[in-house]
């Protein structure tokens, strides 16, 4: 973990963003108009953090975004597309009007440890296994294929932010794995969910065979 009294403009969405994951985004309130010009003006990434449409609340833990393109429309909205960097938490909020600019401190996300790293290693080969045989079990239950797109990646560190990304459907489930700094930890959670819906999915499709 890293202080250095980096100060950003928060996006409060109800979405969660993690490294590497792409967002694209509509800005048309006048207030993230405003601070999307500013962004782009002065060449700095935003903050993505999750707001809780239920409650109000807004998590601690976010996700940089930098912006990759913008298409700017007659009436000043903006059509953006963006992708996910860093994790950070935030320290302070040392403005709310007309936009939320905070003190934030990244968060690291590495392995260390020789032991962590194997286990790690040996997690991306599971999890690599089980999400091959979801598709497998998925095309064969609906009788059509199923591809991921792209390659599954290979690094643990960048798998179980693709698996987080790509694979859970809640947005608390997600800000969950967000907030976990142990990679490990967070292989290990999506090994479980993704071999019980394996689990869940062979069932099915030997109820489907039994009955032809």
């Amino acid at each position: 973990m890293s202080t250095n009294g980096t100060t950003l403009p928060l996006f409060p969405l109800p979405v969660v963003l993690f490294p590497g994951a792409e967002l694209p985004l509509h800005i048309f309130e006048e207030r993230y108009k405003l601070m999307i010009g500013k962004i782009l003006e002065d060449k700095i990434d935003f903050g993505v953090v999750f707001w809780d449409g239920e409650s109000g609340g807004v998590a601690e833990t976010g996700c940089t975004a930098q912006i990759q393109t913008v298409n700017k429309l007659d009436d000043g909205r903006m059509n953006l597309t963006t992708l996910g960097a860093k994790r950070f938490r935030i320290v302070d909020v040392i403005q709310e009007q007309p936009y939320i600019i905070a003190t934030i401190e990244y968060l690291d996300d590495q392995i260390d440890d020789k032991t962590e790293e194997e286990k790690a290693t040996s997690l991306v080969k599971d999890i690599t296994a089980v999400l091959k045989e979801i598709l497998r079990l998925s095309s064969k239950l609906v009788d059509r294929d199923f591809e991921i797109q792209g390659s599954i990646p290979q690094d643990p560190v960048k798998l179980s932010f693709w698996v987080a990304s790509n694979f859970y459907g809640s947005p608390d489930d997600q800000q969950e794995l967000l907030e976990m700094c142990g990679t490990e930890d967070r292989l290990k959670e999506e090994y479980l969910v993704l071999d019980s819906a394996r689990k869940h999915l062979a069932a099915k499709v030997s109820i489907k065979d039994a009955l032809g």
